[in-house]
């Protein structure tokens, strides 16, 4: 791995944060959250959007592994909260749900 790619990555990893819905909900209303899949890691996502891995980024999108989060899930969200791991790479907001 090269030297900016660990600076990179560092940085990324420094940004992580747990946050409430309510943190979330503005960036959701300008369609800028991204949901991330449980199975890949919020760390890769950030690091492949900030590196501009145009093809990996698309895979994710095409497989649903990165997806806008739809209204049915955003509705309970609304209503029952919840706790979150987001990290911002401009001009979107990535996210995943903190498991129970």
């Amino acid at each position: 791995m090269r030297d900016d790619e660990m600076l990179l990555r560092e940085k990324l990893a420094a940004e992580i944060g747990t946050v409430a819905w309510s943190w979330l909900r503005p960036h959701h209303r300008r369609g800028i959250l991204f949901l991330v899949d449980a199975e890949i890691e919020l760390l890769e996502v950030a690091v492949a959007v900030a590196g501009d891995r145009v093809e990996m980024i698309r895979e994710w999108l095409a497989a649903g592994s990165l997806q806008r989060p739809g209204p049915e899930t955003v509705a309970v969200w609304e209503s029952d909260g919840g706790l979150f791991r987001g990290v911002i790479v401009k001009p979107y907001v990535f996210f995943q749900p903190v498991p129970l």
